[in-house]
């Protein structure tokens, strides 16, 4: 019996037919299905925050990334770096709107964050992914990614969707190889968006050896090279352009950790968002941070590799956030600027791995603690996702009107555009000639 039968035996031994009937029998949904799925996900998502796209405006980096591409021309902002790294997926959405009237540029942008967020859940339901778990387990797990809690910094915006990419970069590294010509032009060019859009096919790159060690799949190893390519191009980059902010004091410790991911990233994925890190006792972080660790390694001893190494990058992807958090000029330490914000781009990955240990625990954990425990997990998670249902809409900084003012002054004007979350944010247009 091959390794990938083994693990898949494993995996599914125990689930019970009674309740999951023919379904999880099967390896993935059809076609017709996925599409489906791709579209109910994606109006999923829309409920949550209408506003985004009833009253668009740009957030944060969405500013620069047009304004560059306005201002410098489009070929030229995409060669150029931000946080030590490219955004192509970003810069390539922005220019896509240089022909649009400035009040209609944000609504584009936001289609883009949605679709890249809806991505994951068809490629999970598909076959490909049959080594993950059985298919009842990946449909509740992606329908819990759908309505993931404590997730606000992530929801939609085009700034941070990357990190939707870098979910679907695991789920295609450590899936089955496409059987079509179409499925590879499809992986070959979202492995290399990827690749060009963040640091994150870096993780991936020695992830990807160790399946291809065990799977000895020949397509991964073409994985590997577009990984590679793309991790190439942005490591020159990074050189070329180093960042301040890995200077910066990180003011570390204990205490500091169990709060920021006992209390934010576990708690607040269970509960809904709030700064539980700094305003519940320590003690509670710690009983979560425990508890949610021990559901975690139950679950890694008995998944399949594929979940193992996507468990491993999660962690990676925890460990490298904080690291380095990116945040505009400060000289302040960085760990305890992260405790006040709830929904952190940062939690969502520990999360992911959270939610997927108390689905799979409470479905298929044979130590009767384990899944109560996962049992009671998921109970507290339907609170979280009721309390999170809704994604609070971005505060009006009047961008409707500085579009306005901008559409109406004359070629060679220099306005500036006040950009949510306001502040120090800001987007500098130079009112180019009509063509």
């Amino acid at each position: 019996m091959s390794g990938a039968e083994t693990l898949d035996h494993t995996a599914t031994r125990s689930a019970p037919s009674s309740v999951f009937g023919d379904l999880s029998k099967r390896d993935g949904l059809a076609m017709r299905w996925l599409v489906l799925s791709f579209v109910v996900a994606s109006v999923a998502i829309f409920s949550r925050d209408p506003s985004l796209f009833t009253h668009p405006q740009f957030y944060a980096e969405d500013g620069r990334w047009y304004a560059q591409a306005y201002n410098l021309g489009w070929l030229h902002s995409l060669t150029l770096p931000d946080a030590g790294y490219l955004h192509t997926q970003q810069r390539l959405a922005a220019g896509l709107t240089l022909g649009l009237p400035l009040r209609w540029v944000p609504l584009p942008m936001m289609v883009v964050g949605l679709l890249m967020q809806s991505l994951p859940v068809p490629i999970l339901l598909s076959s490909r992914c049959r080594n993950w778990a059985t298919l009842p387990l990946r449909l509740a797990f992606a329908a819990v990614y759908v309505a993931i809690p404590n997730a606000a910094e992530v929801h939609v915006v085009l700034t941070n969707s990357q990190w939707h990419l870098a979910f679907v970069l695991a789920l295609l590294a450590f899936a089955a190889a496409p059987t079509t010509w179409s499925g590879r032009i499809f992986d070959t060019g979202i492995l290399l968006l990827g690749a060009l859009s963040g640091p994150f096919a870096l993780l991936l790159i020695p992830l990807v050896c160790v399946f291809w060690w065990f799977r000895r799949q020949r397509w991964s190893l073409v994985v590997l090279g577009l990984l590679t390519a793309g991790t190439l191009v942005q490591l020159s980059i990074v050189l070329q352009h180093p960042r301040q902010r890995f200077l910066q004091p990180l003011g570390a410790t204990p205490a500091l950790f169990v709060r920021l991911v006992g209390g934010n990233a576990f708690i607040g994925t269970l509960l809904g968002s709030h700064w539980y890190g700094m305003k519940v006792p320590l003690l509670w972080s710690l009983t979560a941070l425990v508890l949610g660790l021990t559901l975690i390694s139950y679950c890694f001893r008995y998944v399949s590799l594929e979940v193992r190494l996507f468990f491993v990058y999660c962690g990676a992807m925890l460990a490298g956030g904080l690291r380095t958090p990116a945040f505009e000029s400060t000289n302040l330490q960085l760990w305890p600027l992260l405790l006040p914000i709830p929904g952190q781009r940062y939690w969502l990955f520990p999360s992911l791995v959270l939610l997927f240990a108390v689905l799979w625990c409470a479905a298929f954990a044979q130590a009767r603690v384990i899944r109560f425990l996962g049992l009671g997990f998921a109970l507290l998670l339907c609170v979280g996702i009721w309390k999170d249902r809704r994604v609070r809409p971005l505060v009006d900084v009047g961008f409707r009107q500085s579009a306005a003012a901008f559409e109406a002054a004359p070629p060679g004007t220099h306005v500036t555009i006040p950009i949510y979350p306001g502040g120090n944010w800001k987007m500098d247009l130079v009112k180019r000639p009509a063509r």
